[in-house]
């Protein structure tokens, strides 16, 4: 009853705020996302198996306080590989804060703060569910030739105490550089196009499982060291009715094995609308 009530009330603000984007100066993002893996910290969460990922995002009044709603639903359900899918459907309810300190100058701070709760509606809340808070900040101007470093500070905690999840408690520490690589025309009027390169690599102190599946039996955590790096690059491009295409390929350098044994690449695909 209680992920029930959760649900609709967190999709139905979400959806209502379609209504009410040209009031009050609120804006709604709607997402649709495949991607080939779904990783997560590191994670391999559905064992090679795609994903299909929607999500709505409700900006209020331009404060930098959003809300949101973001799915996971794994593109197979049978047991193939190490796990099942069949009850791997996660919600994630969403609420978020960001700004930028010293505005302009070379030293200037983008910062956000955001807590998800993390829902496998198939499960009862102490057998899978868990909360996670994100602390990020990144330095657009502090380096020369558009190198954007960042670091996220990571927590995560079960969601009720002697739960399963009880294992997944611990912090992630995650530092990484985004690069703008602006190219020529690939495509008819649109004189330029922009490929963001990002690089991370990430701290593991301790939060997690052990293995691939958030749902089976009760899991063990995992070590504490450095877990893997990410390499990525996106672009995007215009689409009919105000949409934007977003095409992205991604590869995970693992170095810890009690949090992947093995290196991964997938790709992403994500269709977005703003109101």
């Amino acid at each position: 009853m209680k992920k029930g009530i959760l649900t609709v009330a967190a999709v139905v603000f979400a959806i209502g705020g379609i209504g009410w984007a040209d009031v009050g100066g609120i804006g709604v993002d709607v997402d649709a996302t495949w991607v080939s893996k779904y990783i997560w910290h590191g994670f391999d969460l559905l064992d090679d198996k795609a994903a299909f990922q929607p999500s709505v995002n409700v900006d209020l009044f331009g404060s930098g306080f959003s809300v949101g709603v973001w799915g996971s639903y794994a593109g197979a359900s049978k047991n193939g590989g190490s796990i099942s899918t069949v009850n791997a459907t996660e919600l994630n309810y969403i609420a978020a804060y960001s700004n930028s300190a010293f505005t302009g100058e070379t030293y200037q701070v983008d910062y956000a703060v955001s807590y998800l709760y993390h829902d496998f509606i198939d499960n009862a809340s102490k057998t899978a569910d868990f909360h996670e808070w994100d602390f990020s900040i990144a330095l657009p101007q502090i380096c020369p030739g558009g190198i954007v470093p960042n670091y996220t500070l990571i927590y995560l905690y079960n969601a009720e105490d002697g739960s399963w999840s009880n294992n997944i408690t611990g912090w992630l520490h995650r530092f990484g550089i985004d690069y703008d690589i602006v190219v020529g025309e690939i495509i008819p009027n649109n004189p330029e196009q922009v490929f963001t390169f990002s690089w991370d690599i990430t701290y593991n102190d301790g939060a997690g499982i052990r293995g691939t599946n958030l749902t089976g039996p009760k899991p063990q955590g995992v070590d504490h060291d450095w877990s893997h790096m990410t390499w990525g690059l996106t672009t995007e491009f215009a689409c009919p009715f105000g949409g934007t295409f977003r095409p992205g390929v991604y590869y995970q350098t693992s170095m810890e094995d009690t949090v992947n044994p093995e290196d991964e690449f997938w790709t992403g695909l994500s269709y977005s609308l703003s109101f």
